[in-house]
């Protein structure tokens, strides 16, 4: 007997479902079977009694006839319980009557065993020829096309009552119109949402609920960023000592030093700009308004920060800055020295055109442009609208964060009072908008 070995939690195949029908006209056991197929005998027995079909006796007009169930049938010599014929005796024996069940004073109900004990049909029985009960056979391709046909009703409609549609339409589709991903309302939500993250996203796709799929951003595919090359603008021998090969050395002496990406986003050509930094322990962002892409406009926010934060507080929070080869970031001497002379930092620089090696602030200003879409000016913002933005998106659900934000891992350990002084605040898991107009 050859033994297959089939790949855990598959469904049965139907040249499986064969070997189960060859097995049991061969009376082999459940689990000689189970062991042929290699898949455990509780799979085999419960593929049996789910897809064993009911053959019931019939007469050669096509009439059901009753088989005995009568405990004593084998040995019943009983006649004329019936008493079909008035003053003359019935000399047909009860155990071939087809009214005798019901009439004897005697009867004991007994079925056939094969119903409730295995293998629980009557292929390959010996006696199933001349046997008066009614059969339970399976077959392999009645099994299979049954099989097959479940299959595809579960695949129509949905899982839930329209109560319960009608109750979770109510809860998610508030919740995505105002920009929250559905891993944040999943999460938030745990115990309300009776289903899955895909199974969300295939109930929005199919229309079952009031939010639609442009309603949300993951189903829209991304452009295919086009290749611009920029002529380099920066002496390139400030940046000795500060290049990404100077970064990997460092920080393989201090591996556990803290490290900041630092970026910025643009609007409009010529208008305001968002300079951003990222935690990459915890996704943490901030963003601060700058007028320009000159230089002295980025220093100016380091310096804002250590007259904020206080420069003991400052070279705690950023001890490690990652930036690209930006203009607005050129000379590091500016970015690393405070206004008392003393280094407050360490800047170092990807390589050119290698953006992934800071891809955890490229990944997050996604979360910007959900609030601020692309070609959309900033020239009206103000770093309190800025704030609020950042805020929000804090306190938006990651799956990379196991279902936790970056404001609740940034609390366990950054000081709380640096948080305090940077504007950062805890924001209810459905008060998170993440849509153009929470700036409004």
């Amino acid at each position: 007997m050859s033994i297959l070995v089939r790949e855990k939690g598959k469904h049965l195949t139907r040249e499986e479902r064969w070997l189960i029908q060859k097995g049991l006209s061969q009376r082999r056991t459940i689990k000689e079977i189970a062991e042929s197929i290699g898949c455990d005998p509780s799979t085999v027995s419960k593929e049996i009694k789910k897809h064993r079909y009911h053959k019931v006796r019939s007469s050669r007009d096509g009439q059901y006839i009753k088989p005995n169930r009568c405990k004593h049938r084998e040995t019943c010599r009983r006649k004329d319980v019936c008493n079909k014929k008035k003053g003359r005796k019935c000399k047909i024996p009860c155990r071939e009557c087809l009214k005798c069940n019901e009439l004897c004073p005697d009867f004991v109900d007994a079925p056939c065993p094969i119903e409730n004990r295995a293998p629980y049909v009557c292929n390959g029985c010996r006696k199933s020829p001349y046997c008066m009960f009614d059969k339970y056979l399976y077959n392999g391709d009645y099994a299979n096309k049954e099989y097959l046909e479940e299959l595809h009703e579960s695949r129509k409609g949905i899982n839930l009552t329209r109560d319960e549609l009608a109750a979770l339409d109510e809860l998610v589709s508030p919740l995505i119109k105002k920009g929250q991903p559905i891993t944040h309302i999943i999460q938030a939500h745990k115990e309300e949402i009776p289903c899955a993250e895909r199974t969300l996203y295939h109930y929005i796709d199919k229309g079952y609920l009031t939010a639609r799929n442009v309603d949300m951003r993951r189903t829209v595919r991304y452009k295919k960023r086009k290749m611009v090359v920029v002529q380099p603008k920066v002496d390139y021998r400030k940046k000795i000592g500060h290049r990404y090969e100077d970064f990997k050395d460092f920080m393989e002496g201090n591996p556990n030093q803290r490290v900041i990406e630092m970026d910025t986003v643009e609007g409009t050509k010529g208008g305001k700009l968002l300079q951003t930094f990222l935690f990459r322990e915890n996704n943490l962002m901030l963003a601060y308004l700058i007028d320009s892409k000159e230089m002295k406009n980025t220093v100016g926010v380091f310096d804002y920060l250590e007259e904020c934060l206080g420069t003991e507080m400052f070279q705690e929070l950023f001890p490690v800055i990652l930036t690209d080869n930006g203009s607005e970031f050129a000379d590091p001497e500016l970015f690393e020295t405070g206004k008392d002379g003393k280094q407050r930092t360490r800047l170092y620089y990807c390589e050119p055109r290698k953006s992934e090696q800071k891809g955890k602030l490229e990944k997050n200003h996604e979360y910007i442009r959900y609030v601020l879409p692309k070609g959309k000016s900033f020239d009206e913002l103000t770093q309190e609208k800025v704030l609020l933005m950042i805020n929000h998106i804090n306190n938006t659900t990651r799956p990379k964060l196991r279902g936790s934000t970056p404001m609740k891992q940034a609390l366990k350990k950054l000081d709380k009072n640096a948080m305090e002084k940077l504007g950062l605040k805890v924001i209810s898991a459905d008060d998170i908008c993440l849509k153009p107009e929470l700036l409004k």
